[in-house]
């Protein structure tokens, strides 16, 4: 079943028509920068500062914004955003041999993107809250 949401992202200026299916691997974007929809543009050297304001608390909340935390009685849930690995993060788009923990905050944020237009707030239980907040999925 394809399902739209649809994600603003203030901070960028513009909307983000998000389709899980639709979106392309982090590997077939453009070198320079990520295009999603051509409507936003992640540019390589992103910084937690630059994301928008919910995105920027869920970070703080789940890791304190360290792009290369890890937790989980298995230390499954990695980076910023503590991304399940390996499931979650090749599921969503993340590369398998590059876990979140050692990954940019540009990727990171990209494989946040799409689990949140996937799964909503759902896997961030608590710290979900200021996306939920923001954006009311």
């Amino acid at each position: 079943m394809i399902h739209r949401f649809l994600i603003g992202i203030a901070a960028f200026g513009a909307g983000l028509l998000l389709a899980p299916d639709k979106l392309p691997a982090i590997d077939d974007l453009p070198t320079r920068e990520i295009v999603i929809k051509e409507e936003i543009h992640i540019p390589l050297d992103i910084q937690l500062s630059d994301l928008p304001q919910a995105w920027q608390d869920l970070a703080k909340c789940e890791s304190n914004g360290r792009l290369n935390a890890v937790s989980g009685t298995k230390k499954q849930f990695q980076g910023a955003f503590q991304i399940e690995y390996p499931r979650t993060w090749v599921a969503h788009g993340g590369h398998s041999g590059n876990p979140p923990k050692k990954a940019t905050l540009r990727e990171q944020f990209h494989v946040a993107l799409h689990i949140y237009a996937d799964r909503g707030a759902k896997p961030w239980p608590y710290c979900g809250k200021f996306l939920k907040e923001e954006y009311g999925r």
